[in-house]
């Protein structure tokens, strides 16, 4: 594994990674600038490629911008930072992930968010009636960034966490972002979690950055899923099954406990034995259905179907996640 710093600290350092950068790190850097530039010469881009539940769905129609919004920046800061992220973790990442799985898991990342952020506009609205939650355009790259630090919690764990060149409080890429968030470690953390909490929301009111957390947490969510879930490791298994990055690790440790609950009931629903109940109907149904169908072209392409879409017989399935109990246990 390579031991290089992931971000830059000198000039220099700075300079070979933007020129060292994979092509396809360049290209959703320049993607991000481009569409900054644009949004300063045309502003009306803004209700295109932002999200705005009224354009996404109704006369408009403008679905894109569910992916579009968090490649799509007015705010400078933010879309530099954005490009610099890409290239900084494409760098780093894709050596090891390879182009394709670096591009699947922002395309996943990305889309999960915006989809997340339409839902919630609509949501916001039916339960306040106000109208201006529908018409409020959201974009940026805030879910794409908390989704590509999650990979640092994956990768590198043990990774001391800098900050103004020193270790931040002991804590490790592991602890991102539960700890990191609330400093539970400190010795009057049990009475600072809940002002910490209570405050940070009455700031994101008064700013009227709402959205912004929003991404964020989604960001960091999708993330998770993608690499604990989804992502096919070197064996042929999907998902990562590390301690480190269980659910409740993305919390801290006061709340552990009662997420542990709450994350073990939603396992069981989803991984558990309903799940695999369902699928080993699947075939039975299948059967029914072929049966109920008259003989002939029908029944000829119903047959063709199902062969069409059958694994081959002499490629084994991957088990599902959490269909082992000592897997499931460290998943949870």
């Amino acid at each position: 594994m390579d031991h290089s710093p992931i971000v830059p600290a000198t000039s220099a350092e700075v300079y070979s990674a933007l020129l060292s950068a994979p092509s396809v790190s360049k290209f959703f850097a320049g993607l991000t600038l481009l569409l900054y530039v644009l949004a300063q010469l045309v502003p009306s881009l803004e209700s295109i490629l932002a999200i705005k539940a009224t354009n996404t769905y109704g006369a408009h129609s403008y679905i894109w911008n569910v992916f579009t919004a968090g490649f799509f920046n007015t705010n400078i800061v933010l879309a530099i930072l954005l490009a610099l992220t890409f290239l900084i973790m494409g760098r780093w990442l894709v050596p090891s992930w390879g182009s394709a799985e670096f591009v699947k898991y922002i395309f996943f990342s990305n889309l999960c968010v915006g989809l997340s952020v339409f839902i919630s506009q609509i949501v916001y609205y039916m339960a306040s009636f106000n109208y201006k939650f529908l018409e409020m355009p959201i974009s940026g790259g805030i879910g794409i960034i908390a989704a590509l630090i999650v990979t640092i919690k994956q990768k590198l764990p043990e990774e001391p966490i800098i900050l103004f060149g020193q270790p931040f409080m002991n804590f490790c890429a592991k602890d991102i972002p539960g700890n990191s968030l609330i400093p539970l470690r400190c010795k009057e953390a049990d009475k600072l979690t809940q002002g910490v909490l209570i405050c940070f929301s009455a700031i994101l009111s008064i700013l009227e950055l709402a959205p912004v957390f929003l991404q964020c947490c989604c960001g960091t969510y999708f993330g998770w899923l993608y690499l604990r879930f989804l992502q096919r490791t070197i064996d042929g298994m999907r998902g990562d099954m590390s301690d480190h990055m269980a659910f409740i690790m993305f919390f801290p440790v006061a709340l552990r406990p009662l997420m542990q609950v709450v994350s073990s009931s939603a396992f069981k629903m989803v991984c558990g034995k309903s799940v695999q109940s369902m699928l080993d109907d699947i075939p039975a149904r299948s059967s029914e259905l072929r049966q109920a169908l008259p003989p002939g072209v029908l029944r000829g392409a119903w047959d063709g179907a199902m062969a069409a879409g059958a694994p081959p017989v002499n490629v084994p399935a991957p088990p599902l996640p959490g269909s082992n109990v000592a897997d499931a246990e460290r998943r949870r």
